[in-house]
C-alpha cells in the first residue's frame, strides 16, 4: 500500500493499521510474551529497551505489511512517520498513536532520590 504507486497510506488507513496493531497486543500469544518480556526487564530502563521493546517492536512488523510497509526496521520508521504525519491532522489518530506509545514504550518509576547530608 504505501509503497505501491497505485495506493496512498491514507488518513483510514492509518486508523485502520493502529486498531490491527492494538489488537494484535490482545492476543494470547502477544499478551503472554509482552507480560513475559516485562517481567524480564524488570523495572531497569535499558533492559526494557533490550528485552520488552524488540518484541513490541516485532509485533507491529507483523502487522505492518498488511498497510504496505516492509516487516524491517525500514519499515517500522516509515510507517511511525506516516503515524506522526496523521496525528497532527485527527484526534483519533493522536489518541491510539497515544495508546500505542503507552504499550510500547511502559512507563518506568525512577528510583528514589535520596540526598545524603545535602545543605539545602
Amino acid at each position: 500500500m504505501a509503497g505501491s504507486p497505485q495506493t496512498v497510506f491514507t488518513v483510514q488507513h492509518a486508523k485502520l493499521a493502529l486498531e490491527d496493531i492494538l489488537n494484535a497486543f490482545t492476543i494470547p500469544e502477544n499478551e503472554l510474551k509482552l507480560r513475559s518480556a516485562r517481567e524480564k526487564a524488570g523495572n531497569d530502563m535499558l533492559k526494557m529497551m533490550q528485552i520488552f521493546f524488540p518484541v513490541a517492536t516485532q509485533i507491529q512488523m507483523d502487522v505492518i505489511p498488511k498497510y504496505g510497509f516492509s516487516s524491517d526496521g525500514d519499515g517500522i520508521i516509515r510507517f511511525t512517520q506516516m503515524i506522526k504525519h496523521y496525528e497532527k491532522q485527527d484526534p483519533d489518530v493522536a489518541k491510539m498513536n497515544a495508546e500505542l506509545r503507552s504499550i510500547v514504550m511502559p512507563q518506568i518509576a525512577a528510583p528514589e532520590l535520596r540526598v545524603v547530608g545535602a545543605v539545602l
